[in-house]
């Protein structure tokens, strides 16, 4: 029987985040994060490829896909806690996680913050940089606004294609959706990823890390240096992928996944 991913929300604080879930498989559940300005959309294709190995859990970062947003500005470790709180409720003390790009941070962030939480934790291009990345990457960041000819759209459209020329369209309307949809929160979240202690909180996890990332990722010049931060590190690097690894590739992620969360 083809897996159905269902769709839900659950109440917290701060209001409420929506999620997707396959809960065919028994055992310990795997969360997934996704990155800015994406949602657990990304995700349903990885999705069904692991229905048979792990309960599965996509929830939508406050603020982007169906959650509620936070009130701005936030911080890293606010969305980590508001995702924290949502997985609590739904059942969740002790889990899987992979994060991609700022869902990695976020990843990393509830991994530090809740010791026990997370059994092991996969992250997919994690957003290590150094103050000139960072300093290049803010002169390039784009305020949100609205056109009045419309104009935003096409150049949020053309930033995605430049990411990845050979996305397919779909994924590119999916993600142009979601960023206008996002609005200030995505700038935010940018922000808020630049501004965690990323190096240092990597260097004091205590459970079997992989670092993984596209040979063409934005974030792939990184990848080492936080591997090399880590007690328990595992290092990947995809041959002929890019930023959207888990839609273009998603055979080849699920595989690595698989991999590492289910080694003796």
């Amino acid at each position: 029987m083809p897996a159905t991913i269902r769709k839900g929300y659950i109440d917290i604080p701060t209001g409420q985040v929506h999620y997707r879930e396959l809960r065919r498989a028994a055992g310990l559940p795997l969360v997934l994060l996704h990155q800015t300005a994406s949602s657990g959309a990304m995700f349903e294709g990885l999705m069904t490829l692991l229905v048979d190995d792990f309960p599965l859990l996509a929830p939508d970062t406050p603020g982007f896909g169906s959650s509620d947003p936070l009130p701005l500005p936030f911080t890293v470790s606010d969305l980590a806690e508001a995702l924290y709180t949502a997985l609590l409720t739904l059942g969740v003390r002790e889990c899987y996680l992979f994060g991609h790009h700022t869902g990695a941070a976020v990843a990393v962030q509830m991994a530090f913050a809740h010791p026990g939480f997370v059994r092991r934790l996969a992250l997919s291009g994690p957003p290590l940089l150094g103050p000139a990345q960072v300093t290049a990457l803010l002169a390039t960041l784009p305020a949100f606004a609205i056109a009045p000819d419309g104009s935003h759209l096409t150049t949020t459209w053309q930033r995605i294609r430049r990411r990845d020329p050979d996305l397919p369209l779909e994924t590119v309307q999916r993600e142009l959706l979601l960023t206008q949809a996002a609005g200030h929160a995505a700038t935010t979240a940018y922000h808020a990823v630049f501004a965690q202690p990323l190096a240092a909180q990597l260097a004091t996890l205590d459970m079997p890390v992989l670092v993984m990332a596209g040979e063409h990722d934005t974030l792939r010049s990184g990848l080492e240096s936080a591997y090399a931060l880590l007690r328990q590190g595992t290092l990947l690097v995809m041959p002929d992928a890019g930023p959207y690894l888990c839609d273009r590739q998603p055979e080849a992620v699920a595989a690595a996944l698989r991999r590492f969360f289910l080694a003796a």
